[in-house]
């Protein structure tokens, strides 16, 4: 991917400047409202700094990225924990009590697990498969 850090640097400005009236517009507060104000003071730093100064809006795009990529480390470990623990092991209980065929042949009980199918097979079965 091609490193554009005016771009980078436009889109975190940006980004400041939606989260900032999306708080105005939540709270209802007076539009100047001094809990989020460094937000709006941020953005437009960060803007003044991507049109004037090359060099630091390189130094803000490696930073930005730095982030972006010790977040690629831990976010997804945690959205997966999240699965595992709230969605796959709860549905892997119920279905281990409420289940009563061992469809997976995990309790051999017989000699073999060869399964003797007798059934017959036409033409029209081996040509869609699927």
């Amino acid at each position: 991917m091609k490193s554009n850090p005016a771009k980078t640097v436009l889109t975190i400005a940006t980004g400041l400047a939606v989260i900032f009236f999306f708080i105005q517009y939540k709270n209802n507060d007076n539009f100047w409202n001094d809990k989020v104000n460094w937000l709006i003071a941020i953005s437009v730093l960060i803007g003044l700094i991507g049109v004037f100064s090359d060099s630091l809006s390189i130094w803000i795009e490696k930073a930005w990225m730095g982030l972006a990529y010790v977040l690629s480390l831990i976010v997804p470990n945690i959205i997966l924990g999240i699965v595992f623990f709230l969605f796959l092991l709860p549905l892997s209980l119920l279905s281990k009590l409420f289940r009563k065929e061992d469809t997976l042949m995990l309790r051999n009980k017989s000699e073999s697990i060869y399964k003797v199918k007798n059934k017959d097979y036409d033409k029209a079965h081996f040509e869609n498969m699927w």
